[in-house]
């Protein structure tokens, strides 16, 4: 071919196109699965977080609901009641806050507008002896002294007041006539849902509460309004962000988080308060005797809701009471660091990593992250990456443009080892017929001529007649060799290999075709040296005799065209055993290999015109069509400079 390159360069062009075309489907698929990926885990960590939070609120549920179920009286040490006995009047009974303080609460506290705070488990000194008499602590009321002294010199009343609702409970007779209708139906614990009832609740409209049932928490300042304003900013900000094609699909996705952030906030909120109404039923009935015996009130008391905010690091649960014209604070000091960690031993195995974070703005708080019990918002971390990266771990996209990428590639180097294998057999095909050419060109000449000469009968003896009829027998012979090689080489290109059927011994195959090789060696004037080792003489083998003495006859016409030129005119044919094979080797005292790796790997019809010119006639076939007889007669061909020595060449058929 004369001009290989074209080819080359069509080929280049081509599998540039398909692997920019491959490269392409894989950086747009990659895309999108990676969004389909993202999308399935922003689901999933939706869905966790959900139910992380349902978890820690139905936690949270009884605590809060304890809390703010408390009458106003119960933050007194001690409470008056009522005895029917004309002469005592009135009995000073603990609180129950005195004598067992409520589990994740440090302090319980009450407090008017002028600072004087107080506490139902540190009572003043002249009641101190009464609480240790019933069975109070002495160390657990220093302990609670101590809390209140850093309680209130951490803690402005007048600040913590004007961030407290003032919207009235109803009278606690109104509030159990009110609650008992809806306690009748409800079990113990209002969160108390399945988690595949859980996961359908983004979907579920969120749940008003009733005008009939009254409300005893209100966690944050707007409440659901005000999260939905701060959805709607934060979704106006996320549109400006977009582009002007993804303005579209960024309100709807915005809009339907959102609305399932509120909805599920609401409908936990609505559940808290069950929980306080059910909390107030059971407080109810387990204080029955000290709420229809104490002593009421000579003044008029109306307790609002009570709302969990953070002053500083702290973390209350308060409410106003309005009592005589004097406005007071009561509440409770949470335990927020034991708490906390509770919280998130709830949902360690849906997000191992996540944490919990005060909310102090509500404008800087995500809807679905919050609490609907106390102002904090779960924190993730890296949640969504960790499921993304799960997500994208052996998918069948990966998968599939691995395969893809791999078949490419595979089907390139194929086409690519197809065409060098095409053109190198076109370029040795081009040798071939240049070589063939050159070396029919020779004999037919000569047999042109001096058949020409012996029929116009110019020649001017008999004995120059014999002599070119040897001449004429002679380039036959050539001839005959040079057409059994290339046959014999068809032949193992279409699969018919030697017949390896008959049994003989190294001395058989030596003495059937010892004459031939003579004959050849005799024509260049050297002369053939064989030698049989006596261990080798009679070891049986099952070969094909016909392949090995064209091996042999090609090794010996070798050594008789390379050597023609050496002072020693010998070819020395050796039979051994070495081991468990018979080695025959052929060794000449020419100028040996040029280079033994590139006569090891010489291709068939290797050898040019002009090659064959400039040193033995030939088509570069010999050396090929042996060594590939040698393997499948089940052997192999090794070639050798001479035992050794700077010049000789040595090949062996073992």
């Amino acid at each position: 071919m004369k001009h290989p390159w074209q080819v080359w360069l069509a080929f280049l062009v081509c599998g540039a196109v398909l692997v920019a075309a491959m490269g392409w489907l894989t950086v747009h698929a990659a895309r999108v699965d990676r969004e389909r990926s993202a999308a399935r885990a922003e689901a999933l960590l939706e869905q966790r977080v959900s139910l992380a939070l349902w978890r820690m609120d139905t936690k949270l549920a009884p605590l809060i609901a304890e809390e703010i179920a408390r009458p106003h009286t119960f933050y007194e040490p001690f409470i008056a009641l009522n005895t029917g006995d004309a002469k005592s009047g009135v009995e000073q009974v603990p609180s129950p806050l005195l004598t067992s303080r409520p589990e994740n609460v440090l302090l319980n506290f009450t407090c008017p507008t002028s600072g004087e705070w107080s506490s139902p488990q540190c009572p003043p000194l002249p009641q101190r002896e009464l609480a240790v008499s019933n069975g109070v602590s002495p160390a657990a009321i220093d302990v609670s002294c101590t809390r209140l002294a850093e309680l209130s010199s951490k803690v402005d009343v007048n600040e913590l007041i004007a961030q407290l609702p003032a919207q009235p409970l109803p009278t606690w007779a109104l509030a159990a006539a009110q609650v008992s209708q809806s306690i009748d139906a409800a079990d113990d614990n209002p969160f108390g849902v399945s988690e595949s009832e859980q996961l359908q609740r983004e979907q579920q409209a969120p749940k008003q509460q009733e005008a009939s049932v009254p409300a005893f928490l209100e966690n944050y300042g707007a409440n659901a309004p005000a999260l939905q304003n701060f959805g709607e900013q934060r979704q106006e900000a996320s549109v400006r962000e977009a582009t002007e094609q993804q303005v579209g699909d960024v309100q709807q996705e915005l809009r339907t988080k959102i609305a399932k952030g509120v909805a599920d906030l609401g409908e936990r909120s609505g559940r808290l308060q069950q929980a306080a109404q059910q909390e107030f039923s059971k407080f109810q009935a387990a204080n029955s005797y000290l709420l229809q015996n104490m002593a009421r009130a000579a003044e008029p008391v109306v307790e609002s809701v009570s709302r969990p905010l953070w002053v500083g690091d702290q973390l209350l649960l308060a409410r106003r009471v309005e009592r005589g014209g004097q406005t007071y604070v009561q509440g409770s000091w949470l335990d927020w660091p034991r708490l906390k960690g509770e919280l998130l031993a709830e949902t360690a195995d849906l997000l191992p990593h996540a944490d919990l974070t005060p909310v102090r703005d509500e404008a800087d708080a995500e809807p679905t992250r919050m609490l609907a019990a106390l102002p904090v918002q779960l924190a993730v971390g890296d949640a969504a990456t960790a499921l993304r990266d799960a997500t994208l771990l052996d998918g069948p996209l990966q998968w599939a443009l691995g395969f893809g990428w791999a078949a490419l590639l595979a089907a390139l180097a194929a086409v690519a080892g197809l065409l060098w294998g095409v053109l190198a057999l076109s370029e040795r095909r081009a040798a071939f017929v240049s070589s063939v050419t050159h070396e029919l060109r020779t004999p037919l000449t000569t047999f042109r001529m001096y058949t020409e000469m012996l029929a116009r009968d110019m020649v001017p003896s008999p004995q120059r007649r014999r002599e070119y009829l040897d001449t004429l027998k002679t380039e036959a012979e050539r001839l005959t060799h040079l057409v059994e090689n290339v046959l014999s080489y068809a032949r193992l290109e279409r699969g018919r290999r030697p017949q390896r059927t008959e049994r003989t011994t190294p001395r058989a195959v030596i003495e059937r075709i010892e004459p031939r090789l003579a004959e050849r060696a005799a024509r260049a004037e050297m002369q053939l040296i064989t030698t049989i080792d006596d261990s080798a003489k009679d070891l049986s083998l099952l070969t094909d005799v016909g392949a090995v003495e064209q091996v042999l006859f090609n090794l010996v016409d070798n050594a008789a065209k390379y050597a023609a030129r050496a002072a020693d005119r010998r070819i020395l044919l050796e039979v051994a055993r070495e081991g468990a094979a018979v080695v025959f080797r052929v060794a000449d005292h020419g100028p040996g290999f040029a280079s033994l790796r590139a006569a090891e790997r010489s291709a068939p019809f290797s050898k040019s015109a002009q090659e064959a010119a400039e040193t033995a006639p030939g088509v570069g076939l010999g050396l090929a069509l042996c060594r590939r007889l040698a393997r499948e007669l089940g052997g192999r061909l090794e070639l050798a400079s001479r035992n050794g020595r700077p010049v000789g060449a040595s090949v062996a058929l073992r």
